[in-house]
C-alpha cells in the first residue's frame, strides 16, 4: 500500500485520539490505553506495510 495514504491515516487516527481526551470523560481509564494501542498499532502499520513510490 502507498506509504502516503498510511501516513495521512496513522496520523489522522491520531489526532482524533489526542483531540478525545478533550470530549471524553472515561473515569474507568479505559481511553488511554486502548487509543495509545490503536495509534501504535497505525503506526506500526505504516513501517510494514507502508511502501515507498517507485522514481
Amino acid at each position: 500500500m502507498n506509504r502516503q495514504v498510511l501516513v495521512f491515516v496513522a496520523l489522522a487516527i491520531s489526532m482524533l485520539y489526542g483531540a478525545g481526551f478533550a470530549v471524553v470523560d472515561d473515569p474507568g481509564g479505559g481511553y488511554a490505553p486502548i487509543g495509545g494501542v490503536v495509534v501504535a498499532l497505525a503506526w506500526i502499520a505504516v513501517g510494514m506495510f507502508g511502501r515507498d513510490q517507485k522514481v
